[in-house]
């Protein structure tokens, strides 16, 4: 089966401006394989409510799961079911929260589109060969954000931020009844670089998450009768060259997370992280 290719150049775009911007219609999908994506977009329909927004609230459905990613071979495997965890610094609304999300469907993690899409998002990054041998940590987040008439939705509650990943790809999967949700690129003193909306499958966009920063407005329905809907999937890559392979239930256990989520700064993409995360049991 063939892969997924594109008509521009991320690569290129990511390496000098460090965000590029990807309309639906530059993705060239094989016929074979646009028959998982058909599957894959159905999916968004079996998500579980996300209990960690401000009480009362109640538009967010998601799944995560964490993976590991050896590029070179293509391995993509996933951990057993483990808390997703920002510190405050960094996620103001939801940080120093284990935060116990639903995990991945198998169908979801095996289905050939999915498998594929990582290691295409994962093509266009600017990387080394040494890195492109080295594992990577990836999280996948599966998210419906719902706007109602009573309520907006607020795709990224915590405003403009940083995920403290290496690398974010955002996808979008549907987009249904909602005005809002346009989604900006920021330095990382908060000038604001660029905006465009998502609108169709596959509209996406990816960034240098160390470099830029990212936040998405809120969406209202169109039509205040009925609930709109912003389905989109996070692909995020973090360089973790030490990186265990999981086996059996193994999942990442509390110090490994605030390792992954404060990893050592890449060669070269001049980028000095954090460290100084005091380690506690679980």
């Amino acid at each position: 089966m063939k892969g997924i290719t594109i008509t521009q150049s991320v690569y290129l775009q990511l390496k000098t401006k460090k965000y590029v911007f990807v309309p639906h219609n530059e993705f060239i999908i094989p016929k074979d394989l646009n028959i998982y994506n058909i599957q894959f977009k159905k999916d968004w329909k079996k998500l579980e409510k996300d209990n960690y927004l401000k009480t009362g609230r109640s538009f967010r459905y998601r799944r995560f799961r964490y993976f590991y990613f050896l590029p070179v071979s293509g391995k993509i495997l996933a951990y057993a079911p483990t808390p997703y965890y920002q510190p405050a610094e960094i996620n103001k609304y939801a940080g120093d929260i284990d935060r116990k999300f639903s995990p991945l469907k198998s169908k979801t993690i095996n289905n050939p589109f999915f498998q594929e899409l990582i290691q295409f998002d994962f093509r266009q990054l600017p990387v080394s060969q040494k890195e492109k041998c080295e594992p990577w940590l990836v999280d996948i987040h599966q998210i419906r954000t719902v706007a109602t008439v009573a309520e907006s939705g607020e795709p990224t509650p915590e405003g403009i931020h940083h995920d403290e990943n290496d690398f974010v790809w955002i996808h979008l999967i549907k987009r249904k009844n909602i005005t809002g949700g346009s989604s900006s690129i920021y330095s990382n003193d908060e000038k604001l670089l660029a905006s465009c909306m998502l609108h169709k499958n596959m509209d996406s966009m990816v960034f240098w998450d160390p470099k830029v920063m990212h936040g998405v407005t809120s969406v209202h329905p169109k039509d205040p009768t009925k609930n709109g809907i912003r389905d989109v999937l996070l692909i995020c890559f973090t360089h973790r060259p030490g990186l265990q392979v999981p086996t059996g239930n193994s999942i990442l256990d509390y110090k490994e997370i605030k390792a992954n989520i404060n990893p050592p700064a890449l060669s070269e993409h001049g980028y000095k992280r954090r460290m100084d995360m005091e380690s506690t049991p679980e």
